[in-house]
């Protein structure tokens, strides 16, 4: 059973009770990411997600830590491009204990100035981390390279000089901004009682809002570019990702999107796969995939390859987008692109983090509650004709593209990333 409700601070309550569970899933959902940022403060929202848990007027960071782990419970915290989420699971008679602590962080973060330094460091490790694995730094540059110049294409960890550099005032007053009951939602998902969560909600969160409802910023417009960039590394393969505008989360073309995704790079029976890895035996990794945002979206394909094998690995690539825009899909491929769409959700709904997360992201992000029926309705009605169509429309245009990998194969290689 689902329950919503609005409170008069402009918080939102989304909840999804599973009655078979002896345990419940809690989500606060903060309507900030790095498309909020700007290049002088671009990582602040992720940083401050590592903050929230170093201590509050009440709790400093080891009882947090404490709190959660006397009761045998996990919390953690996630940022995202558009929306920041952190997050405790735990039996059902807990969850007071949990809306306590999750409350705290959210309204009592005190940022401790050792505790900052200290984080600074943490983070900056992070995103060491992240330089060193090619395939993420690929994806970050082919991100930047689609949304050039635009906030959606900052990466989430950010500039390593604002986390090194920021002082307290700037990151409490960035939370300030954004931290506020009109950008915020609280997903739950699992054994609840809605009566006493909907009390607990407005103890410990509605009771500490202020009455005024404050303005959401609004995230920017979108334009899509077709830049082609690339990071030099000395090591033993090479990274190559293509991407090109796609469509906005609510778009009516999304569905058919994600499924063209799937035909082209999804499980073992996708195109790339068969061609690049069963029948040729080029890379170990290649797939497609969509990503959804509020005014943008994305469709992109990866591989990663031996350097020596790049050229004929994209010249492949490439063969199957030829394909696809001019023959189109089958309808065995679209049959199955729905099945697997489907079930997906269904497999879904089984996982109540997943759940959480679902119901959280749709109703922040899109003012709408999820609903599995109406996203089985949403492939369901693809038609074949739509699809291709999309994938004429999508595929057709100048991509953006990224190469990481050894400088002695890039310029053969670069060429050709450019459909």
């Amino acid at each position: 059973m689902d329950f919503y409700k609005q409170y008069p601070s402009g918080l939102r309550l989304v909840a999804k009770r599973l009655e078979h569970l002896y345990t419940v899933t809690v989500g606060v959902f903060v309507d900030v990411g790095s498309v909020k940022e700007d290049a002088s403060n671009n990582g602040y929202s992720h940083f401050i997600e590592h903050l929230l848990f170093k201590g509050t007027s009440k709790r400093t960071s080891l009882q947090i830590s404490e709190a959660i782990d006397d009761i045998g419970a996990s919390i953690n915290a996630y940022t995202s491009k558009d929306n920041t989420c952190f997050y405790t699971k735990s039996v059902s008679t807990d969850l007071e204990l949990c809306l306590d602590v999750l409350s705290d962080m959210y309204f009592n973060a005190a940022f401790p100035q050792e505790e900052l330094d200290r984080e600074r460091g943490v983070v900056l490790e992070e995103i060491n981390m992240c330089d060193d694995t090619p395939d993420d730094v690929c994806s970050d540059l082919v991100s930047k390279a689609l949304f050039w110049e635009q906030s959606l294409g900052q990466t989430i960890l950010g500039n390593p000089q604002n986390i090194k550099y920021c002082d307290r005032h700037s990151i409490k007053k960035f939370k300030e901004k954004y931290y506020i009951p009109t950008s915020t939602v609280i997903s739950v998902c699992g054994k609840f009682d809605f009566d006493l969560l909907d009390k607990l909600i407005e103890q410990y969160f509605e009771n500490n809002c202020g009455k005024e409802q404050l303005t959401v910023e609004a995230e920017p417009d979108v334009k899509y570019a077709s830049k082609t960039l690339s990071s030099v590394k000395s090591i033993n393969q090479s990274h190559v990702q293509f991407a090109w505008g796609g469509f906005p989360f609510n778009s009516p073309q999304s569905a058919a999107n994600s499924m063209l995704a799937s035909i082209l790079g999804g499980g073992m029976t996708s195109r790339l796969h068969q061609s690049v890895r069963e029948k040729n035996g080029l890379a170990y990794t290649v797939y497609a995939y969509p990503s959804a945002y509020l005014k943008a979206g994305s469709f992109e394909i990866y591989v990663g390859m031996s350097p020596e094998n790049g050229v004929k690995t994209c010249s492949l690539i490439k063969q199957e987008i030829d394909k696809i825009i001019n023959d189109g899909v089958t309808e065995t491929e679209l049959m199955r692109a729905k099945i697997q769409a489907v079930n997906s959700l269904y497999m879904a709904a089984e996982n109540p983090m997943t759940l959480m997360r679902l119901y959280g992201r749709s109703l922040l992000k899109y003012g709408d509650k999820f609903s599995i029926e109406k996203d089985v309705e949403r492939y369901e009605r693809v038609t074949l004709s739509e699809i291709n169509s999309i994938a004429r429309d999508v595929l057709s245009k100048p991509n953006a593209a990224s190469y990481v990998g050894p400088d002695e194969y890039m310029s053969q290689l670069l060429p050709m990333l450019a459909f």
